[in-house]
């Protein structure tokens, strides 16, 4: 005789709670780390497995042996007494025995760990306040040297042009500051940039580590990838803050106005012999007829 515990679908049922169960520890696990918790994982596959000793599963937790239903057939001199069955002197009793088939399956897919340890979670939070503000300095020590060239070079072109102290020195100075602020709001929407698109890349990478163990990975090598991608994602950040981005805020503005203001100083001083020439409607061009 035979004995068997599957049930009538032979079983699929208990390795689909299975399955569910090994997706489910390796899901908590990366969202553990993902959020900063941490999680326990197993440590040291096993090679082998002696039920004297205590074994751990890819999430930590210890590991009870299944078992199943096995039939053993032994002579008794009274067939058919108390919980067993059987005919001609011979009794099968059922009795529960680890179930070695999953235990080797275990092994096999270096499920099963002789020691436990801890994979620590990352607080992302903080390394994304961390992006924003570095990327935002970034760019502000470079909006801050920036403007000291242009008003040096601003205020150099006026003493030069005899305007310093005027409407040109006002205005000039005015449109250095407003360039400077607009700056200054441009290297904080860099900053804020940098953070979200590291929180965005987490994101990404948390949901394929997710799929991934819907597919089949266990808790053990969830955590590690997930630490793994957690340090790439780190790395690749770290990237925006190897040089600023604010581009060039002032090119060659004090320059420009200057020239701008030294040509209508020219044709103000000049308008008043135009107007005395005749014919020419203050255009020299139309003055001269030609011999």
């Amino acid at each position: 005789m035979s004995g068997g515990g599957g049930g009538g679908d032979g079983g699929a049922q208990k390795m689909e709670d299975q399955r569910q169960r090994r997706v489910q520890a390796a899901v908590d696990a990366i969202n553990g780390i993902f959020s900063g918790r941490g999680n326990s994982v197993g440590i040291g596959a096993a090679s082998s497995y002696d039920p004297s000793r205590t074994y751990y599963l890819a999430d930590g937790s210890r590991f009870v042996a299944p078992t199943s239903k096995q039939a053993i057939q032994e002579w008794s001199d009274y067939p058919g007494s108390g919980e067993s069955t059987g005919s001609a002197g011979f009794t099968t009793r059922y009795v529960d025995a680890p179930d070695q088939a999953e235990i080797d399956r275990l092994l096999r897919s270096g499920q099963l760990f002789t020691g436990v340890g801890t994979a620590n979670g990352q607080d992302r939070s903080v390394l994304y306040n961390q992006q924003r503000k570095a990327v935002t300095d970034l760019n502000r020590r470079d909006v801050d040297r920036q403007f000291l060239d242009a008003e040096r070079a601003n205020r150099f072109g006026l003493a030069r042009a005899g305007l310093s102290g005027g409407s040109a020195d006002i205005d000039s100075n005015a449109e250095l500051t407003r360039r400077t602020n607009e700056g200054l709001i441009k290297a904080a929407g860099i900053g804020d940039q940098a953070a979200a698109d590291l929180q965005t890349a987490d994101e990404r990478s948390r949901q394929n580590l997710i799929s991934m163990a819907q597919s089949g990975i266990d808790t053990g090598q969830a955590a590690q990838m997930a630490l793994s991608q957690l340090d790439a994602n780190s790395a690749n950040a770290a990237s925006a803050r190897s040089g600023a981005t604010v581009g060039n805020l002032f090119g060659d503005l004090a320059q420009a106005y200057l020239y701008g203001q030294q040509q209508q100083g020219a044709r103000a001083g000049a308008a008043p012999y135009q107007q005395w020439m005749p014919g020419t409607n203050g255009n020299p061009r139309n003055s001269y007829q030609g011999s």
